[in-house]
């Protein structure tokens, strides 16, 4: 039998400590959390046992953090230990480098946080963000070393790129190859058709840019826009020169508009499988509360959904989506500026094959995040500070560090184009004259549609919603010196 007495300090001693727990549990736990998380982290009563937020990973998504870190441990010990290869130190840089890339891609696939996109796994998502910052990072270390060093280190990872004699001999011999004759015959047609991996290489690049716009109207503008660029800057590329045939029938209104329709049956089937129950954590093709709620879960608002652009709404979204396809055409552009900066022969080898293949998947994300932005800052105005997302300024900031390794290591065959074009732009006059004739044009086109000209009363000459009817005149006009810049710089015989 107990006194009154020590039954009175058995009750006060389990009031302390059930404050103490308390105490504890809210450090732990934070005070999002509900009184009954504490009893199940600290008593072990009820399960599944809630965490903190930084901790929590989605029941669908299941990280299974030990058996990947396991597995990619494997995978890299093996490279490590690996001695059937040649013993040279062009080998040991490539398995060093593999190893590296394959702890990085299982680091960000484990840890990062989740992109805009999740589907079909928010981690294949985070190991494409991965394989992108990797690459920038790359681009970081090129960037200090000489062209030399550079291109060593280029080579001893990627030994098909071949060396820099073998580009400068071969340049004009694989431009004519691909061309051949520019008069329009059934054997040119075949050649490059069958023969030249080009048309099928535009067609899935233009599929892949129809995920990242998935809008008809945007993709044909940036494919309109690139081929523009092509002319304009035809005489510092030598692989933009083509035959009128080649880059109007085949390339613009063939391989393109074939990638467009392919790239938005993708769309399409992507839509349809989450819909009808494809997509990870929904039952049936209905998405939970959890879903909806949280943009970073499967089901979210902006995962795979079709994009209005409204591209003539306003002048400020016409240049913020005119800025998406121009940005997205600079980095295509990229593409044949780093071959020439470092002189690699074989187009199809792996170190161009995956810089496309990285930038185009990163593309995906980061342009969903630009619509996102423009779509927020539309919606709340200056009442709300809108972040551009991570993939965005990946894409962003990769697509500088090109631009600054193409120009570090600009060859001297480029440096003589743009020598020889005699003025400050680098543009010869005959290419010069026409693009900014169209360039007033549009302009003027623009401050008429938008009413920025303003009367002598200082009210806008232009009131009403924007409509193109009454101003396609002004277009049509644009265009014309357009024609005379691709009459002048395409092959015709």
């Amino acid at each position: 039998m107990t006194s009154g007495k020590e039954r009175q300090a058995n009750e006060n001693k389990m009031r302390m400590n059930e404050r103490n727990s308390d105490k504890l549990s809210g450090d732990v736990l934070g005070p999002e959390h509900p009184p009954h998380a504490k009893d199940q982290i600290l008593n072990g009563r009820h399960h599944p046992i809630q965490l903190h937020p930084r901790f929590r990973s989605s029941p669908s998504e299941a990280p299974r953090q030990i058996v990947c870190s396991v597995m990619a441990f494997l995978v890299i010990w093996v490279l490590a230990t690996d001695s059937s290869g040649e013993n040279s130190t062009e080998s040991a840089i490539r398995r060093a480098s593999l190893a590296v890339f394959m702890s990085f891609l299982m680091f960000c696939f484990l840890q990062t946080r989740d992109l805009i996109l999740t589907w079909p796994h928010p981690g294949i998502w985070r190991m494409i963000f991965g394989a992108c910052a990797f690459y920038s990072l790359f681009l970081v270390m090129l960037l200090v070393l000489s062209k030399d060093e550079a291109r060593a280190i280029l080579r001893a990872i990627f030994p098909g790129i071949g060396t820099q004699e073998d580009f400068d001999t071969g340049l004009r011999a694989r431009i004519d190859n691909v061309m051949g004759t520019c008069k329009m015959t059934p054997t040119a047609l075949y050649r490059q058709l069958f023969h030249c991996p080009w048309f099928l290489a535009h067609a899935a690049g233009w599929a892949g840019k129809m995920l990242v716009f998935r809008d008809y109207y945007l993709a044909f503008y940036a494919a309109v826009l690139f081929e523009i660029m092509e002319v304009t800057l035809m005489h510092v590329v030598p692989e933009f020169e083509e035959c009128w045939w080649d880059s109007l029938f085949l390339d613009t209104l063939g391989a393109n508009v074939l990638g467009m329709v392919i790239g938005t049956k993708i769309n399409q089937w992507i839509l349809s499988r989450r819909r009808t129950g494809g997509e990870t954590g929904s039952e049936g093709g209905s998405l939970n509360d959890d879903d909806t709620s949280n943009q970073t879960e499967l089901g979210s608002r902006f995962d795979w959904m079709g994009c209005d652009w409204k591209c003539f709404s306003s002048l400020k979204r016409m240049v913020q989506v005119s800025t998406a396809a121009f940005f997205m055409s600079l980095s295509e552009l990229n593409t044949f500026l780093l071959i020439n900066a470092f002189g690699i022969a074989d187009n199809t080898s792996w170190c161009v094959l995956l810089r496309i293949l990285f930038v185009a998947l990163i593309a995906i994300p980061a342009v969903a995040e630009w619509y996102v932005y423009i779509e927020e800052c539309d919606q709340y105005g200056e009442n709300v500070v809108v972040r551009l997302g991570p993939s965005l300024w990946l894409l962003f900031w990769t697509t500088l560090l090109e631009i600054a390794v193409a120009v570090r290591f600009f060859p001297d065959h480029m440096r003589v184009g743009i020598e020889r074009a005699g003025n400050v732009t680098g543009l010869p006059y005959d290419v010069l004259i026409p693009l900014l004739a169209s360039i007033v044009t549009v302009f003027v086109w623009v401050v008429l549609k938008y009413g920025l000209i303003q009367s002598w009363s200082g009210t806008a000459l232009v009131k009403r919603k924007p409509t193109l009817q009454s101003l396609d005149f002004l277009l049509a006009i644009a265009c014309l010196p357009i024609a005379h810049l691709f009459q002048k710089g395409w092959k015709w015989d």
